[in-house]
């Protein structure tokens, strides 16, 4: 009879555990639910002054959102026409190149949104970074310069010939290319507010932001090499003049989501 009562009271005892466990499992699993841990996925598309983009986001808690993909702007081309700095002697018909021009802004993100009350309100507080290659814009030649201008350029290291870009000088490699490009930071951080969930409660949802991306003193580079500015005062530099003076880019991104889950 005591053996029974053993067996009887161990197998109760097990039945009482297992069930203990399971019952914590299912609550864990419903409280997950209810904080909106990690258990949604959103893919969102967005255009703004960062131009086109795509990306996911998950809840990490009631509170915040977390963002992460990809944006690029539209690939805008234009032309431009360059003067020299000096005459060469048997080229002095060669006086202006011309130039062809493209934004090239694109870079990957991660953001982070904060919702204060999000019971009530989609408001969100934004901090995050975009991260790339730097570049922002670039101008090519059209058609290499002559052989005779790098060849000049070789024997004159201190006072080359090039084209006037407003206050830069852009000189011709050994094969007279010219490539210039506007770089900034290659991780720009980023704060800004707006409306609407990186996760929609319902199935489709919107969302508004504004902030700003710190991406530093733009710098000039020809061939590779960042160049300084001169006093050349050429013509065509209005743009890049208020390029370099922009260490802040003004952000307005207008996103649509659904949530997959």
């Amino acid at each position: 009879m005591k053996n029974y009562n053993n067996n009887f009271l161990h197998t109760i005892m097990k039945k009482l555990v297992t069930t203990l466990i399971l019952s914590s499992f299912c609550i864990a699993l419903s409280a997950q639910k209810d904080l909106r841990i990690l258990n949604h996925l959103s893919i969102g598309a967005e255009v703004g002054t960062l131009g086109w983009g795509i990306d996911a986001s998950m809840p990490v808690t009631p509170f915040v959102d977390v963002q992460a993909g990809f944006s690029m702007f539209p690939r805008v081309t234009y032309s431009a026409t360059l003067g020299t700095n000096m005459d060469i002697d048997g080229l002095e018909e060669l006086d202006e190149f011309k130039m062809k021009g493209k934004v090239l802004m694109k870079s990957g993100k991660v953001l982070v949104n904060f919702m204060p009350i999000p019971m009530v309100t989609g408001f969100h507080i934004t901090a995050g970074a975009y991260f790339g290659n730097g570049d922002i814009m670039g101008l090519d030649l059209d058609s290499n310069m002559p052989a005779a201008i790098a060849d000049y350029n070789a024997t004159h290291p201190d006072d080359p010939i090039g084209l006037e870009l407003g206050d830069y000088l852009l000189t011709p490699d050994s094969k007279g290319r010219i490539s210039g490009r506007l770089k900034v930071k290659k991780v720009k951080p980023y704060v800004g507010i707006g409306i609407g969930r990186g996760v929609p409660k319902k199935r489709i949802g919107f969302k508004f932001d504004v902030g700003c991306v710190f991406w530093g003193k733009p710098s000039v580079y020809c061939n590779d090499e960042m160049i300084l500015d001169t006093d050349v005062d050429g013509d065509g530099g209005k743009v890049l003049k208020l390029a370099t003076k922009l260490k802040v880019y003004p952000v307005l991104n207008f996103r649509v989501c659904g949530k997959i889950f």
